[in-house]
């Protein structure tokens, strides 16, 4: 039992120090954000399996201790169990605890900008919802109802085009589950902030999924609309991040023409 506990262990500590250095390293995970983002999200999880397996074992044979098992050792089984479960349930009630100001500060960002909704038109997957703002804003909120946000001065700056580009990135969000992987990455280093890898893992998530959504979007709406819309919007908002993504685009090769997919839900009436 001490063996295997201390080989689980070790693994954890293994996959934890290795992981963000590997996937850290070059510039591959830019080219190819998808699949970085599921080996990241691969790594946190098989980390995690491997912390499950030695409360499973401890659960498993303390339930079935024969009679030929001493009483020390039957206690000793049923302590760790015990330990090992209250383990869980503390970090269970963590977790929601750090998960609840999460949840109401999106709640609070939504409920604000649903106020100066002017318009909401269902469409195939999600709401359109416009509203009156000063600030260029596109933002895709997840749930039962999916919503995709769009301010009034996002439309003035950008052409229909350059609009059906950024509703299939933020369709793309939507989608691809990118809501998820940021509320884990959040809640995660909010566990284990305190190690780097948890740092990283929402480090790198808040950039791949962005990543992803930019890829999705240039292959169904044009790499070139994409990009002008990020220029555009990052000279509006001062944002550098956007204008460096809309180099990026500029460095990949994509689809023709004739070969892209806009989704009939992003489609603008021009």
């Amino acid at each position: 039992m001490i063996v295997l506990l201390v080989t689980c262990l070790t693994g954890v500590l293994v996959v934890m120090a290795g992981a963000p250095a590997i996937l850290s390293a070059g510039t591959w995970q830019l080219r190819s954000p998808r699949v970085a983002l599921t080996i990241w999200f691969f790594a946190l999880f098989l980390g995690l399996s491997v912390l499950v397996v030695p409360l499973i074992v401890t659960l498993a044979t303390a339930v079935t201790t024969s009679p030929a098992t001493s009483p020390q050792e039957t206690l000793t089984l049923t302590i760790a169990a015990w330990l090992g479960l209250g383990g869980v349930g503390a970090a269970l009630a963590f977790i929601g605890m750090a998960a609840e100001p999460l949840v109401f500060s999106q709640r609070d960002q939504v409920s604000s900008i649903a106020f100066v909704a002017r318009e909401r038109e269902k469409r195939e997957g999600f709401t359109l919802v416009r509203f009156e703002s000063d600030e260029a804003i596109a933002m895709a909120v997840p749930g039962r109802q999916p919503e995709i946000f769009l301010s009034s001065a996002c439309e003035e700056l950008l052409s229909a085009p350059q609009l059906q580009a950024v509703l299939a990135h933020e369709l793309a969000h939507l989608r691809q589950l990118h809501g998820w992987a940021v509320r884990i990455a959040e809640i995660n280093a909010t566990l284990v902030g305190w190690l780097p890898a948890g740092r990283r893992l929402q480090q790198a998530t808040l950039l791949l999924v962005e990543l992803a959504a930019d890829d999705t979007a240039a292959r169904q709406a044009g790499p070139a609309h994409l990009a002008n819309a990020l220029a555009i919007l990052s000279d509006a908002t001062g944002d550098p991040s956007l204008e460096l993504r809309a180099l990026r685009l500029t460095t990949k090769r994509w689809p023709g023409k004739g070969r892209r997919r806009l989704p009939p839900s992003v489609r603008l009436v021009t």
